[in-house]
């Protein structure tokens, strides 16, 4: 393992994905998709964390390179009380461009997402989305996007759009 570049630090904790106190809604606005004649629920909510570990693990040629990782792991909060944990695995696929999946484990199930970031190498990424790529229990049908407002060291909001 090598230290952790602060972009890392920042990324992770941003994606563990986030420490603005933020409000959680769930809306009942109706979304009709697209080719369907059923309507579908977007359940928004609003989440922050706080990291609890960020390893950086230096595969391949030693130094920053193709192929390291950054494994996250952070608590979630919703309106400042606990809410779940999130874990997620960001691998460095280009110069300036990483491939991330996590999880967000959440009361009622777990919520999957992925994305392909490209920011230039000690910048960190922000004001952005990943894609929902499934779930498990309540949300077993769950398919949206989530954004990634903030980012900070200690933490940043994010928000869940949730098409159930």
């Amino acid at each position: 393992m090598i230290s952790l570049p602060s972009w890392g630090v920042v990324a992770a904790t941003a994606l563990s994905v986030a420490a603005l106190v933020s409000p959680v809604s769930a809306s009942d606005e109706p979304y009709e998709a697209r080719g369907t004649a059923t309507l579908n629920r977007v359940q928004v909510i609003s989440l922050t964390s706080t990291g609890t570990g960020t390893t950086m693990v230096d595969n391949g040629t030693p130094g920053p390179g193709l192929g390291d990782q950054i494994i996250i792991t952070a608590k979630l909060f919703r309106n400042g009380r606990s809410y779940g944990t999130e874990a997620a695995v960001c691998t460095r696929v280009a110069p300036a461009t990483t491939h991330c999946t996590g999880t967000f484990s959440l009361p009622l199930g777990q919520v999957t997402w992925q994305h392909l970031k490209s920011t230039p190498v000690g910048t960190p990424p922000s004001d952005f989305d990943v894609a929902v790529t499934g779930g498990t229990g309540a949300y077993r049908t769950a398919r949206g996007h989530a954004h990634i407002g903030r980012i900070a060291e200690e933490g940043g909001s994010f928000t869940l759009y949730l098409v159930r």
